[in-house]
């Protein structure tokens, strides 16, 4: 007996077969989801990772790197020049070992300084600020016990005052902190409150410590030291954008005036400085500008000429615009100042005793 049209019987076979279709789906969605957590599971083992960084670096992954850091002619040939004379595996990882990097391009330094390429020189200075700018990311420091002894603090008791501190020893509860002999007694943090200092990790990042006095003692050698207990309070800091040498050196400066020349399209500029100069203190060289110290209260947006141990060491000179003026608790005005005109050679002379490069 027929119970159902034929009608009735091909819908039943579309839905049957519609139900195949979607299960088939469904096992083969499972069967992605399946495989792709897998695959993100294998890609954060130590398997994964150890065969990510070993594998030979690939010409589209040092393209990557040319157009993240935004690399031009130049600086790409300085950079190809460090991969074909050292074969690396992944790119990717090499440029984020800033010691290996660092090794690298203080060989290229080298051998510019051989032939006195200032040209060279600077690109070589650029590149290692684009790759740092773009790939050296802090790493992450739980617990001051991870501090290398003999790093260097920067002890700031107030706006423009800097001390120079230093990690003489650690113990498993404290750490013991050289002092300099110059910090006054009322610079001196007291006891059990909290103390600031910055520092650099392993020649890579800045960081901010904050831990507690504990107390004041002698060390072996009759220097006096802060005890201070160890804290896991330690934050990065926004880097730099060109290396500094700390100093504290006596320097003299004068205004300047300044003529712009037009002819059609272009233009020139020209600095005259004044026979009238001023002592000052210089402080926190680099490559791009310095601070000075002064009694002077000048106004930021002035131009000026500085004559002074601008690499540290020798008396050089050069043209700068003050960003801004700041006053410290001793009634000293502190000139933030950035250079508009200084030789090449002497730039990428303040930048090779920051990094290290040369002594």
């Amino acid at each position: 007996m027929n119970t159902g049209s034929p009608l009735a019987a091909r819908l039943s076979l579309n839905i049957f077969a519609v139900l195949i279709v979607a299960l088939i789906i469904a096992v083969a969605l499972a069967a992605l989801y399946f495989l792709f957590k897998k695959l993100e599971e294998y890609k954060l083992s130590p398997e994964y990772a150890a065969k990510q960084k070993n594998h030979a670096t690939r010409h589209s992954e040092i393209q990557d790197i040319e157009k993240r850091a935004n690399l031009n002619k130049e600086e790409k040939e300085i950079l190809h020049s460090i991969f074909k004379k050292h074969p690396l595996p992944n790119i990717i990882y090499a440029v984020k070992d800033v010691e290996l990097m660092e090794s690298y391009l203080r060989e290229v330094f080298e051998g510019y300084n051989v032939i006195n390429d200032e040209e060279g020189k600077a690109a070589l200075f650029r590149v290692r600020s684009k790759l740092a700018k773009v790939f050296a990311s802090p790493q992450p420091i739980k617990n001051s016990r991870l501090i290398p002894v003999e790093t260097e603090f920067t002890y700031t008791p107030s706006q423009g005052i800097h001390y120079k501190f230093k990690l003489n020893n650690l113990t498993p509860e404290e750490m013991l902190i050289g002092i300099p002999e110059e910090l006054p007694n009322d610079e001196k943090p007291e006891i059990l409150s909290k103390i600031s200092l910055v520092f650099i990790y392993k020649k890579s990042a800045p960081y901010n410590l904050e831990a507690r006095v504990v107390r004041y003692q002698k060390d072996k050698n009759n220097q006096e030291v802060v005890v201070c207990g160890h804290t896991d309070r330690i934050f990065p800091l926004q880097k730099r954008m060109a290396p500094r040498i700390e100093i504290h050196m006596d320097c003299e400066f004068s205004s300047v005036k300044v003529q712009v020349t037009k002819k059609g399209k272009n233009e020139s500029t020209d600095y005259f400085p004044s026979d009238k100069m001023h002592a000052g203190i210089l402080e926190d060289v680099s490559s791009g500008g310095c601070r000075i110290v002064t009694d002077l209260p000048i106004k930021a947006e002035q131009y000026m000429f500085i004559r002074g141990p601008l690499d540290g060491q020798n008396e050089h000179t050069a043209i700068g615009k003050i960003l801004r003026t700041t006053q410290n608790k001793n009634g000293k005005f502190i000139l933030h100042i950035k250079y508009e005109e200084i030789e090449l050679k002497l730039s990428n002379r303040i930048n090779a005793i920051a990094c290290g490069y040369i002594k």
